[in-house]
């Protein structure tokens, strides 16, 4: 029997058509073969964190099984944002707009410290827009690095947020538009 694993991806937008873009993106990782899309959570409207923009994020998260690596995905991830039309300056410092944006969360409960990968994400701790709609579709989910819920993550965020600890991060539900 094939071992599969439970993962979650990251989506965000701020250029284009940004639900269309996570949407194509989904339903691209989804034509792979040993990959099983399990649910996506509704779109997020997020203001940018760490980076100087005018444009607002369409950000989502979507879990995932496959019996693929996390080194497999890593790639079909770079793969699939190139073919929406991502592209990565390298001579650019720091985060930029961008079409597309996949980011690997968590590859089940392995714990990865590459050059290449860093599982779970590094910045997930202190991202709404990504603690908020995976606490909306996967709220019991244990990071394997914190031994917390996703739930009582997304909880000691907002609470560090409000205290002034980190700064501010403006977040609303969407929905998804109906498919043309």
């Amino acid at each position: 029997m094939e071992t599969t694993e439970t993962v979650f991806i990251g989506l965000g937008s701020n250029l284009g058509d940004s639900a269309q873009l996570l949407r194509e993106g989904w339903e691209l990782l989804g034509r792979h073969q040993e990959i099983r899309l399990d649910t996506i959570s509704l779109p997020y409207l997020s203001s940018p964190v760490g980076m100087a923009s005018n444009c607002w994020f369409i950000n989502a998260v979507g879990k995932l099984t496959t019996s693929r690596t996390a080194g497999e995905i890593l790639d079909l991830l770079l793969d699939t944002e190139r073919r929406l039309g991502r592209t990565r300056d390298a001579m650019k410092l720091g985060y930029q707009d961008r079409e597309i944006d996949l980011d690997l969360l968590y590859f089940g409960a392995a714990v990865i410290a590459t050059p290449r990968l860093t599982l779970p994400h590094p910045h997930r701790n202190d991202r709404l827009f990504v603690l908020e709609p995976m606490a909306a579709i996967a709220p019991e989910f244990i990071d394997p690095e914190t031994g917390h819920s996703i739930a009582e993550m997304h909880r000691r965020l907002t609470q560090r947020i409000a205290s002034g600890k980190i700064e501010a991060q403006e977040i609303s539900a969407g929905v998804w538009p109906l498919a043309s």
